[in-house]
């Protein structure tokens, strides 16, 4: 694995989502990320980036979403920040996967999803922004 980083700021829209994917993909075999990792750290940044994006934003007009993603030795780091109103999505209730699944609540499964692709999620609010930080070892 090669150490690099790479920083994409995508408009505030579902539709970017893919172009997204497309260049994490391209990074991650520029710097030789084992697939396994590199498709769960897609699959997290695809449901953050679309949750930030449905529900981050009061008007979504000009509003762009930061998307950064880095090796550090045996990890690949991810961030997403976005000037959306404030949410901790760690502060979610966890969902009742033993429900039936007409009784389960809606919302939550994404950050549980998130959680459990990755090592260790982190939030926090930085300069009036939503910083999410999620961390996938690679080895």
């Amino acid at each position: 694995m090669h150490e690099g980083s790479i920083t994409i700021r995508l408009p505030a829209d579902v539709r970017e989502i893919e172009r997204l994917n497309q260049l994490v993909r391209r990074f991650g075999e520029l710097h030789e990320i084992p697939s396994r990792a590199l498709y769960a750290v897609n699959l997290a940044l695809d449901e953050v980036v679309t949750n930030v994006v449905m529900h981050g934003f009061e008007i979504i007009t000009g509003q762009e979403v930061a998307v950064r993603v880095a090796t550090a030795g045996d990890d690949l780091h991810s961030e997403v920040v976005d000037g959306g109103r404030e949410f901790n999505p760690l502060d979610a209730p966890l969902p009742d996967l033993t429900a039936a699944l007409e009784e389960r609540a809606l919302g939550g499964l994404g950050i549980h999803l998130v959680r459990s692709l990755m090592d260790r999620v982190e939030y926090r609010r930085e300069n009036a922004k939503n910083v999410l930080t999620m961390r996938k070892r690679i080895r």
